[in-house]
This record gives structure tokens, sequence and C-alpha cells, in this order.
């Protein structure tokens, strides 16, 4: 009479197989991760040029309110923002949001990375949270990293996506390499920026 259990060579095959199954599924797993990862930063960066758009839409049809001092304002969704005025040579569109009006911000090309995280939290209506603190990173708390940017001629808030972020072996965070999206208030202009991993 043979004894209940398994032989040594039943569990080694198991384990082989077990071990093909994991060499198949394994990068076909990663690959869905990185997927929801770049779905996840178009479809915020999509909700924020949407909001943009509509905080314009909302102070056109306000019939472009300004302050006494000459700034350009919106009371969108219970926030109140400063709104870009147009340049003479035209690189400024007017009317896209660049700050909320308690900022001391009083011009676009002075934005700062406290500016930027104030229109993503008061922009959308389920903001995703964000620091503009590296020492905030590491807390796990927060969805993008903030910074301000030049690019050409104008300043543009940058939302750096941190569960896109690249680990060194060395265990540091490099939150600018991943994905990302920006916004350029001075042409109302946001652009998804996705990082191709090379591992």
């Amino acid at each position: 009479m043979r004894p209940k259990g398994f032989s040594f060579i039943e569990l080694v095959i198991v384990i082989v197989v077990i071990g093909l199954l994991m060499a198949v599924a394994l990068p076909r797993f990663i690959n869905i991760i990185q997927q929801a990862k770049q779905a996840a930063i178009e479809t915020i960066s999509g909700n924020f040029a949407t909001a943009v758009i509509s905080a314009r839409v909302q102070w056109e049809a306000d019939g472009h309110p300004r302050t006494p001092n000459d700034n350009n304002t919106v009371n969108y969704d219970g926030s109140i923002f400063r709104l870009t005025s147009a340049t003479t040579n035209s690189s400024v569109l007017i009317g896209y949001p660049f700050a909320l009006l308690t900022s001391t911000t009083m011009d676009v090309e002075q934005l700062t990375a406290q500016d930027c995280v104030d229109l993503i939290e008061n922009l959308l209506q389920i903001p995703p949270p964000a620091t503009a603190l590296i020492a905030n990173v590491a807390m796990g708390k927060y969805i993008f990293f903030v910074t301000v940017e030049r690019q050409h001629a104008h300043q543009q808030c940058r939302y750096y996506q941190l569960a896109s972020a690249s680990n060194h072996r060395s265990g540091a965070i490099n939150v600018t390499a991943g994905h990302s999206f920006t916004y350029i208030p001075a042409q109302g202009r946001v652009e998804v920026n996705l990082h191709q991993r090379k591992d």
C-alpha cells in the first residue's frame, strides 16, 4: 500500500509548473500596472484640462469680471482664481487660471509651486493629494509632486505622478523620472508626458 501524500518528483513538477506560470504571468502583470499608471495620468490631466476650460468659460459667462486693481478673476466652484491677461504680442492668452485670488502671485510669470498645488486642489472636484515639498514625498500620502518650470518664455506647472517615479537600487526615489503632466497658464494648455521605461 502506497503512503498518502506527494512524492518528491510530484512536488518538483508542481514547483516547475508554478515557476513557468510566473515567468509568463509576471511580465504581463507588470505591463498591466504600467498601463494603469498611464491611464491614471491621462485621466487626471484630462480632468484638469476640462476644469481649466470650464473656469475660462465661467469667466466668459460672468462677463469678464475684474478686481479693482484690474486683475481678471472668476469664481469657479466656490474658489476665486486670478486669470491671465492678454499681452500685446499675444504670447499670453487671456482668461486662464494661474493662482488663487488670495495668493501673493500677481502675474503669470511669477508662478510658484504653491500656486500650482492650489490650482489642482481647487480646480478639481475630487483632487488627488499634491505637494510641492520634496520632504513630503516619502510620507506616502501624496499622488503628485509639483514643480514650476520654465519652458520657452513661460512658467508652467508640472505635476509628477509619484506612483510612476523611479526607485534607485539605493532606495532613493527620483520623483521627476515618472509620468507627468504640465499646465502652461499663459497658453491655457495641458500636456501629458509619459515616461518610457528602459528596463
